[in-house]
């Protein structure tokens, strides 16, 4: 048995003994599917675990990357993997629950869709300021200074969105 302690400050649930009690493994030189579930702060609410698809070389590393990006992208340290919820390969295909990707291919997926609508955001700013153009040039007319500034504070939030879902995809 392999027993994880890197783990071992991370969860509340740790006092007495190791939480986490992983099989023995032979390292895999090709990367597996692996599905993990990770239960955060949100159980004491009664939210459900968190799931996650992984690709790696050994389960314990494929739990190391399924708890750090839990703990990461809700910035907690209050975390877990539940292990009887946790096994090599694809969630069933009538698992009944949402699932988060993370493997390289479907990042890679996100990542254009993020680009995708960056590109349709532009296309849609550029078409609200053209009016306050000066004829035949990208410059803005000075009496347009105003509306210019408010059309850009309207489309900033979006943009500020966009980068954060492109620092999360890549």
């Amino acid at each position: 048995m392999i027993t994880v302690t890197a783990f071992a400050t991370l969860t509340p649930e740790r006092f007495e003994s190791p939480l986490y009690e992983l099989p023995q493994e032979d390292w895999s030189e090709e990367p597996r599917d692996y599905t993990v579930t990770v239960a955060g702060p949100e159980r004491y609410d009664g939210e459900q675990p968190f799931t996650y698809v992984v690709r790696d070389h050994t389960t314990e590393q494929a739990w190391i990357q399924a708890l750090t990006w839990h703990m990461r992208e809700n910035q907690t340290l209050d975390a877990h993997v539940i292990a009887a919820e946790s096994h090599a390969g694809l969630p069933p295909t009538d698992a009944g629950y949402h699932w988060n990707d993370l493997r390289p291919e479907a990042q890679h997926a996100e990542l254009l869709k993020v680009v995708e609508q960056a590109r349709d955001l532009i296309g849609r700013y550029e078409a609200a300021i053209d009016r306050f153009r000066i004829e035949d040039g990208d410059d803005i007319a000075p009496e347009w200074f105003g509306p210019y500034d408010e059309t850009r504070a309207d489309f900033a939030a979006d943009a500020l969105d966009l980068v954060s879902s492109l620092a999360t995809a890549a």
